[in-house]
């Protein structure tokens, strides 16, 4: 594909094409002259993790820069690149304090990995959700393991199916890039969110319509 054949599939500007060239988010294409260069299917599959970057997550790009470095860096696991999608999507910092270096962190988060089996290690959603069980122990809501497990169980089921789509490829037996497996880690998680956070309040609204329709003796 040349330039303005990259701008059709991908929907993104020519202009907007050169300018994530020059900061580094998209590599150069095969140069086949002075001023045209080739680009394949690798370079629509970053055009498209950079928009959902932009438009869905909001991100900046400083923080798209480091993303797509992980991502080029053939030293680099995929798993670093997801653990920055991650890490921009709850809007949080990757370089972030370990847990024990401040505050003491929340007891029900330890807890929670334990009765799950999940690895007891630091990473960027265990700080997240610390933050958030100190948050709400603050507004003198319940945060305690129980309450944690019961919301935990089923997102443990549906993170399953999650990391079972990551790994899908387009033809049976095939793997999908990197890229592709980071646009859908990122895409997913706030577009599901965004679904749980729905059909949580249509619970809501269903179960006060029925109590309210139910005669009084």
């Amino acid at each position: 594909m040349l330039l303005q054949e990259l701008s059709a599939a991908s929907g993104c500007s020519a202009a907007s094409i050169k300018y994530y060239r020059r900061e580094g988010l998209l590599p150069a294409g095969e140069r086949l002259t002075a001023t045209r260069q080739e680009y394949g299917p690798a370079h629509l599959e970053r055009l498209q993790l950079i928009q959902v970057l932009r438009e869905m997550a909001d991100a900046p790009i400083a923080r798209i820069r480091r993303l797509t470095q992980l991502l080029d860096d053939p030293e680099a696991p995929v798993i670093r690149a997801l653990e920055e999608a991650q890490a921009i999507t709850l809007g949080a910092d990757p370089e972030g304090e370990e847990p024990g270096s401040g505050r003491p962190e929340h007891p029900s988060v330890a807890m929670l990995l334990g009765r799950l089996g999940w690895p007891d290690i630091d990473s960027v959603p265990r700080r997240a959700l610390d933050d958030l069980l100190q948050t709400l122990e603050g507004w003198e809501m319940p945060a305690d393991p129980d309450t944690l497990q019961r919301y935990a169980e089923p997102m443990a089921k549906i993170a399953r199916g999650d990391v079972e789509y990551l790994q899908e490829g387009a033809e049976p037996g095939s793997a999908p890039s990197d890229d592709v497996i980071v646009l859908r880690a990122v895409a997913g998680t706030i577009a599901f969110d965004r679904l749980v956070q729905v059909l949580r309040t249509l619970g809501h609204t269903s179960l006060s319509v029925q109590a309210s329709a139910i005669p009084s003796e």
